[in-house]
């Protein structure tokens, strides 16, 4: 599928096969992407494109599928130099009976062996966590959640605190209605509306998987109740960080 590559990509579809071609040629064995028709009606939210374990089933998907809200599997959205991967998910639908999902549980398995097998040399003899997960909940403390973490070995949870959609939309519309250039306490008129907290958090969150992936090379997923929330601009702007296409003067 992925045997012709084009020298000029035309489509968002030619820039994913190029990319995941070039990233993957060494371990090929490793990945592969999933999505037909019917995954693309499954999660209609995700892109055409995705990135999963080759040892997973287009069954093993649609079954994990149906344990996350919106039916958001995991995925593979990033993998960094030194072999460290960055991947989203749906929230976990564990409800009130505190149930689990063994198709669940066999993907994010398999995202972390495929994690282990893609470190390199470097970070290998860093001997840094290099077998423990890392769960990102983007918002807050949620009972149900930490205790579906326990079914996963070797994993840490951590919750980012962020505010929900409906907290952005009422800073938003704030904003909006806000004058601060005819204003004397502009300061203060901006500060009211949360908006600088807003980007300050999810900077900070931002900077929490940039640290763990390419200091700690660490295997980061993150997730939240939806995935429309923050784990996508979140996600986006740790990439941004970790992309050395954007390290330099011009850029920042």
């Amino acid at each position: 599928k992925y045997a012709e590559i084009h020298t000029v990509s035309t489509y968002l579809s030619d820039l994913f096969a190029t990319k995941f071609t070039s990233d993957t040629r060494n371990n090929e064995h490793l990945y592969r992407d999933p999505f037909n028709d019917e995954l693309i009606q499954l999660c209609p939210s995700y892109p055409k494109y995705c990135v999963v374990p080759s040892t997973i089933t287009n069954e093993e998907i649609r079954e994990a599928a149906k344990f996350r809200s919106y039916k958001q599997f995991p995925t593979i959205v990033w993998r960094h130099i030194n072999g460290a991967i960055i991947a989203r998910v749906g929230q976990p639908e564990v409800g009130w009976p505190l149930r689990h999902s063994k198709e669940d549980e066999n993907m994010i398995q398999a995202i972390i062996n495929s994690h282990n097998d893609t470190l390199t040399t470097n970070s290998i003899e860093s001997g840094k966590n290099l077998n423990r997960l890392l769960i990102l909940h983007v918002g807050s403390h949620d009972a149900a959640i930490k205790n579906y973490a326990k079914y996963h070995i070797n994993c840490n949870l951590e919750f980012m605190t962020l505010p929900d959609i409906h907290a952005i939309s009422r800073n938003a519309r704030m904003l909006r209605a806000s004058n601060t250039t005819q204003c004397e306490n502009w300061l203060s008129e901006l500060t009211l509306t949360h908006w600088l907290h807003n980007l300050s958090v999810l900077i900070k969150a931002a900077c929490c998987v940039v640290t763990n992936v390419d200091e700690h090379n660490r295997l980061v997923i993150v997730h939240y109740s939806n995935g429309q929330d923050h784990t996508s601009p979140m996600i986006t702007l740790a990439e941004i960080m970790l992309d050395s296409h954007y390290l330099n003067n011009k850029w920042f």
